[in-house]
C-alpha cells in the first residue's frame, strides 16, 4: 500500500485505511447483530443475503484493520506489507465469489418451486436496517475514495467495490422488502423476493470482477518478485 507520509516522516496511507476499517466495524456490529435477529424473525432470501454479505464484510474489514494498522508494528517490510494486502484482497474476493453463489442458487430454487412470499417482523426491521445502512455505507465508501485518491491502492480499490456491493444490496433490499410488503398476499410477491437476490448476486459479481482481477495481478507480480534471484 503506497503510504501518506506527515511532515514528521509518519506514515498516514495505513492509518487512515486502519481507521476507515475500524469506524466500518463499529458502524456495521449493530447492524450484523440485528440483521441475523431479522433472519430469524422472517422468510427473506434478501434478508440472508445481506447477512451473508455483512458477516464477509466484517471479516475483510478485521482483517485489513490488522495489515494496515498492524504492519508497522509487526516491523513487516514493504514486501510482506503487499503480499499480506494481496491476501487480504484475495479473501475479500473468495468471500464475493461465495455469497454471490449462495444467493444465486437458493434464488434459483425458491423461483423453480413457486416463490417465497417473505413473512415475519423482521421483515419491517431489515428494511429499516438497510435504509439507515444505505446512508452509512456511502459515507464510508467516500472515505475510501478518498483514501484511493490520496494513494492509489489495490486494498483501497478493494474496500471501494466491497462497499460499492454492500451500497447496491442495501437499496436493492430495501426497495424489495417495501414492494413485498405493499403487493402482500399476491403471487407477484412470492417472486419478488428471489427476483431481488438474484439481482444482488449479479451487483455482486460485477464488484467481484476489479477485486479479482487487482488480486490476480498482485499475485502474479509476487510470484515473478519471488523468482528473482537474490542481488
Amino acid at each position: 500500500m503506497q503510504a501518506l507520509r506527515k511532515t514528521d516522516g509518519r506514515p498516514t496511507g495505513e492509518a487512515t485505511a486502519a481507521r476507515t476499517a475500524r469506524l466500518a466495524v463499529l458502524a456495521g456490529t449493530p447492524g450484523l447483530l440485528l440483521t441475523a435477529y431479522a433472519v430469524a424473525t422472517s422468510t427473506s432470501l434478501t434478508i440472508r443475503a445481506d447477512l451473508a454479505l455483512t458477516l464477509m464484510d466484517m471479516l475483510v474489514l478485521v482483517s485489513v484493520m490488522v495489515v494496515a494498522g498492524g504492519s508497522k508494528k509487526l516491523g513487516m517490510n514493504r514486501r510482506r506489507a503487499a503480499l499480506a494486502e494481496t491476501l487480504v484482497n484475495a479473501l475479500a474476493a473468495v468471500g464475493m465469489c461465495f455469497s454471490m453463489a449462495v444467493v444465486a442458487g437458493i434464488a434459483i430454487q425458491r423461483i423453480a418451486v413457486g416463490g417465497v412470499e417473505p413473512h415475519g417482523p423482521g421483515i419491517v426491521l431489515a428494511m429499516s436496517l438497510n435504509g439507515a445502512y444505505a446512508a452509512i455505507n456511502f459515507w464510508i465508501l467516500r472515505r475510501w475514495k478518498a483514501r484511493n485518491l490520496a494513494a492509489a491502492s489495490a486494498l483501497a480499490r478493494a474496500q471501494i467495490c466491497l462497499f460499492s456491493d454492500k451500497l447496491s444490496s442495501n437499496l436493492l433490499i430495501a426497495a424489495s422488502l417495501a414492494t413485498a410488503l405493499i403487493w402482500e398476499g399476491t403471487m407477484i410477491a412470492r417472486f419478488i423476493d428471489p427476483f431481488a437476490g438474484l439481482l444482488i448476486a449479479t451487483m455482486t459479481a460485477r464488484w467481484t470482477i476489479p477485486v479479482v482481477r487487482d488480486t490476480v495481478r498482485s499475485l502474479r507480480r509476487e510470484f515473478r518478485r519471488a523468482r528473482k534471484p537474490a542481488a
